[in-house]
């Protein structure tokens, strides 16, 4: 059963995020890159996990620092191997229009026809990479698809990125709405809904209000350690609470009990799902999942 079937029928879904087969941008710390060796690590890996998964979401990286193979690459591979649904993730911040049409129709084409649509943050002024952008909108981006989709005869599914915090505005609101009348059939959580007794309650409370409970899967992200915690805040903004700071000072075990808590509890309030991050970790999944 497809993704978009499971999610009609609101059986609770379980996606998985991984990475792609990524390097070292410095040649002094991997000299040689090994492709090969790279994809079939990725493949065993996702292997031991993919039991605990709907489908399987292939990240593009924002790291200018790593070289990586594509999303849809891995992605179409992914899928010949394992027999999974696997989805890609096309970011608009990397391609100009006629990069991301060509990418789209390409991941149709190959048989992926789960496909996530991101923004994507901005590279900064030292990263040397440009952002492109050449979308007015993510919306725009994903109307074009849907029409691309229906020219191709596929019933494609499209999945979009949602920042819960924001549904506290009407601007907010209105935004997640109009990536899902464009053409998005799930909306992607972000930040991570990252515990049981603050977090989760906040999203849950923004979603229902804002009508798109049913629509949105939460993000559960596998936090490290209290350093890991104050640099997510940091470099991501993160509005993270400091009850998490005291799960984390019991160690990554705790941190890892407390998302498999959250996974539990959406479930159990009859929530559509869960978007698991593994960080560049895939075995991480089971120890939330399993």
């Amino acid at each position: 059963m497809k993704l978009s079937e499971k999610m009609e029928r609101g059986i609770f879904t379980r996606l998985i995020e991984i990475f792609p087969p990524n390097f070292s941008g410095e040649t002094a710390k991997e000299p040689l890159i090994g492709i090969k060796q790279k994809m079939r690590d990725t493949i065993t890996r996702v292997q031991k996990i993919e039991n605990l998964a709907d489908a399987i979401i292939v990240a593009d990286m924002k790291d200018p620092g790593r070289l990586q193979l594509a999303s849809i690459y891995t992605a179409a591979v992914l899928k010949d191997e394992l027999g999974a649904e696997v989805i890609p993730v096309i970011p608009m911040r990397d391609a100009n229009r006629k990069a991301v049409r060509t990418a789209f129709l390409t991941c149709l084409s190959l048989g992926l026809e789960s496909v996530s649509l991101v923004w994507g943050d901005r590279y900064g002024d030292g990263d040397g990479v440009q952002n492109v952008y050449d979308y007015r909108s993510l919306a725009d981006a994903l109307a074009e698809s849907r029409q691309l989709a229906d020219r191709s005869d596929v019933a494609a599914t499209l999945l979009a990125p949602v920042n819960i915090p924001t549904l506290a505005s009407k601007r907010g609101t209105s935004l997640a709405n109009s990536r899902l009348e464009s053409g998005a059939d799930c909306l992607i959580a972000q930040p991570p809904t990252s515990d049981v007794s603050v977090t989760l309650k906040r999203h849950v409370t923004l979603l229902k209000e804002s009508g798109l409970e049913k629509k949105v899967l939460h993000n559960v992200f596998p936090f490290r350690s209290k350093e890991d915690l104050e640099a997510c805040r940091a470099r991501f903004g993160w509005d993270l609470p400091k009850q998490l700071d005291r799960i984390a000072a019991e160690g990554e075990p705790s941190l890892l009990r407390e998302a498999r808590r959250v996974v539990e509890k959406i479930e159990a309030q009859e929530l559509p799902g869960v978007y698991v991050s593994t960080r560049g970790k895939p075995e991480l999944a089971r120890f939330i999942l399993d």
